[in-house]
């Protein structure tokens, strides 16, 4: 199993989630940063990173509460890929 872990701290917007997760990921050059980006590159396979996938985002309490409430929409994101067409990947916040 693949992991990636991710300081979410000094992360003030929701494009700071993703300058640090789609690189992380290996995401193509043109993936944009948004949700569905992320949800069809998931399902389609776009990601460098081989599965199955834990990506772990930690120190949330250090990143603004604009971000916090953005991350529960991207755990979903992982969680319907998962549970839609079974990709093996999780997005946990520690």
């Amino acid at each position: 199993m693949n992991a990636i872990t991710l300081d979410a701290r000094g992360w003030r917007e929701f494009r700071d989630i993703y300058a640090a997760l789609l690189p992380a990921l290996g995401a193509p050059d043109w993936h944009g940063p948004n949700l569905d980006a992320v949800y069809d590159a998931l399902v389609a396979g776009h990601y460098r990173v081989a599965l199955p996938l834990v990506v772990t985002i930690r120190d949330t309490a250090s990143a603004s509460e604009a971000v916090r409430a953005y991350l529960p929409r991207l755990v979903t994101v992982f969680d319907d890929a998962r549970a839609q067409y079974g990709i093996d990947a999780r997005l946990v916040i520690a």
